[in-house]
C-alpha cells in the first residue's frame, strides 16, 4: 500500500491519482497512516458537512433564488445537495420546537404552539398558561358528546398536552417532506415554462429556508418573552414573505405585479392543500 501511496496511485483501487480524488473510486488521497492532525481534519470536515459546505450553503441560502438557481445551471460541488439540506434545517427546527419549556409553549389563549405559530386550542379559557385541573375535566366530558373522529385527538389533548405536542414534533417532518412535491406542483402550474424538477428544487429550498426562520423564532422563547418571541417572530415572517417573493423573481424573473399574484395564489393554494396533512398530523398524534 506504501508503494502504491509513493508511486503516485490511489490506495483504494490503484488507479493513478492526477487530483486530491481518485478518478475510479472517487477516495480522497491520503497517507496510509494518518496523522492526528489529519484525523482531526477529517472529523471537522465531517461535521462542518464536507470541507465547509454547509457555511457555503447557508450563505447562499440567505441570498433569495441563490441556491435553486446554481443548482439548475450545474454548479454544485460547494454546497449541499437540496435534499440534505432539508434534512438539516428541519430536524434543527424540530430539535428546537420540541425543547421549548411547556409554559412557553402554551399560549395566552389557551394553545399548543406548532411551526409558524399554529396554534392548535386545548382550553376555552386563556386564563392561565397551564391546563387545570377543571379546564382538564371539561375537555374531557366533551369526548362522549363530540364527532367521533375527534374523540381521540381531545383525550389526549387533555389528559396529557405536553406529550401530545411532542408527537406532534416527531410526526410533521415526515408530512411536511410528504408536501414538497405539492408546492412544487403548484409552482410549476403557474410557470409552465420550467420543467417540473426545477420547481421541486425551488421548493425544497424555499422550505429551508422557512425551516431556518421557524428555528429562530422557537429559540427566541428560550428567552422566557412571550412578547419578545411574538414580536420577533411577526418581524421574521414579513422578511420571509419578501424573500419568498424576491425568490419567485430571481428564478422564475418577470415584474413585481406577476410575480406578487403568482406568489399570492400559490400560496392561498397550498394552505388549502395543506389543510388534510394537519389534520392527517394531529390525528395521528392523537392514536399514538
Amino acid at each position: 500500500m506504501t508503494e502504491l501511496a509513493d508511486a503516485g496511485r490511489c490506495l483504494n483501487c490503484g488507479a493513478p491519482l492526477h487530483g486530491t480524488f481518485c478518478a475510479g473510486c472517487g477516495q480522497r488521497a491520503v497517507p496510509p497512516n494518518p496523522t492526528v492532525r489529519e484525523l482531526a481534519g477529517d472529523a471537522w470536515s465531517e461535521l462542518t458537512g464536507y470541507d465547509g459546505r454547509v457555511m457555503e450553503t447557508i450563505r447562499g441560502l440567505a441570498r433569495p433564488g441563490f441556491l435553486t438557481r446554481e443548482y439548475i445551471e450545474g454548479r454544485r460541488a460547494h454546497y449541499l445537495p437540496p435534499v440534505r439540506l432539508y434534512l438539516f434545517v428541519s430536524v434543527i427546527y424540530f430539535v428546537i420546537a420540541a425543547s421549548v419549556p411547556d409554559e412557553m409553549s402554551i399560549s395566552d389563549a389557551g394553545s399548543i404552539s406548532g411551526p409558524g405559530g399554529m396554534q392548535i386550542g386545548i382550553t376555552e379559557t386563556g386564563e392561565d398558561k397551564t391546563m387545570s385541573a377543571a379546564d382538564r375535566a371539561a375537555l374531557l366530558a366533551e369526548v362522549d358528546t363530540a364527532a367521533w373522529y375527534l374523540r381521540p385527538m381531545i383525550r389526549a389533548m387533555a389528559e396529557d398536552p405536553s406529550g401530545f405536542r411532542q408527537r406532534m414534533f416527531t410526526i410533521m417532518p415526515r408530512v411536511f417532506f410528504v408536501l414538497l412535491p405539492v408546492f412544487a406542483g403548484l409552482v410549476a402550474v403557474f410557470y409552465r415554462k420550467r420543467h417540473f424538477p426545477t420547481a421541486l428544487v425551488f421548493a425544497v429550498h424555499l422550505h429551508a429556508c422557512a425551516f431556518v426562520v421557524f428555528a429562530i423564532s422557537e429559540a427566541l422563547k428560550f428567552t422566557g418573552n412571550a412578547h419578545l418571541a411574538e414580536r420577533v417572530g411577526a418581524v421574521l415572517a414579513v422578511l420571509f414573505a419578501i424573500y419568498a417573493l424576491k425568490s419567485f423573481r430571481a428564478v422564475y424573473g418577470g415584474g413585481w405585479p406577476k410575480t406578487i399574484a403568482k406568489t399570492a395564489g400559490i400560496g392561498f393554494l397550498y394552505l388549502f392543500a395543506s389543510i388534510p396533512a394537519f389534520i392527517v398530523i394531529i390525528l395521528w398524534a392523537s392514536v399514538t
